[in-house]
């Protein structure tokens, strides 16, 4: 039982430092691709607004990266990315792609957008620096509904997530890497 364990950690450790790796820039790769992007991320800026249970945030926060679109996919282990942009005082300050492994009890797939509100200086600069990763989940969603949200900053952040659609149900730990590359 150990070894097992101890192949499977080993397993997620390549699995996370090849996504890492082959990311290279988190910004996107051509103008068009700009543009989608930051239509994505309007589109999901004004449904974060539109929710009271986020909204408040954005008065205060000192700043925020959101991922339009996180797409996952799990059969035990599961692999989630997406890409999204990072604002300061309101302003774009640069892009950033998100990566995720996890491992336990998953099956499915679904997408659905993210917001991380920093809560000061601190937690936005870590943040940036590419200092910042965790994750710890369980959920049950199917289709549009659902949704994990928490009601206030945790260690100076705040994150809140809003399902496309999918179906996926789990119960896993594991680890979310952030790239950050400034505008």
């Amino acid at each position: 039982m150990c070894y097992r364990l101890t192949i499977c950690a080993l397993f997620l450790l390549t699995l996370t430092y090849c996504f890492g790796c082959s990311s290279g820039s988190s910004a996107p790769k051509t103008e068009g691709a700009r543009v989608d992007l930051a239509n994505s991320t309007a589109s999901a800026l004004a449904t974060f607004k539109a929710d009271p249970r986020s909204s408040k945030f954005f008065d205060t926060a000192y700043g925020w990266a959101v991922f339009p679109k996180i797409t996952k996919g799990a059969a035990g282990i599961g692999v989630a990315q997406g890409q999204g942009e990072v604002y300061q005082g309101g302003a774009m300050t640069g892009w950033v792609k998100i990566t995720s492994v996890t491992v336990g009890a998953q099956l499915g797939g679904q997408s659905f957008s993210e917001i991380i509100f920093f809560q000061n200086q601190w937690a936005y600069d870590k943040f940036t620096n590419n200092q910042f990763a965790g994750q710890a989940t369980a959920t049950a969603v199917a289709g549009k509904k659902g949704g994990g949200q928490i009601a206030d900053y945790s260690d100076g952040v705040a994150v809140f997530t809003s399902n496309n659609d999918g179906l996926i149900v789990a119960a896993d730990v594991g680890g979310q890497q952030f790239d950050f590359t400034p505008r």
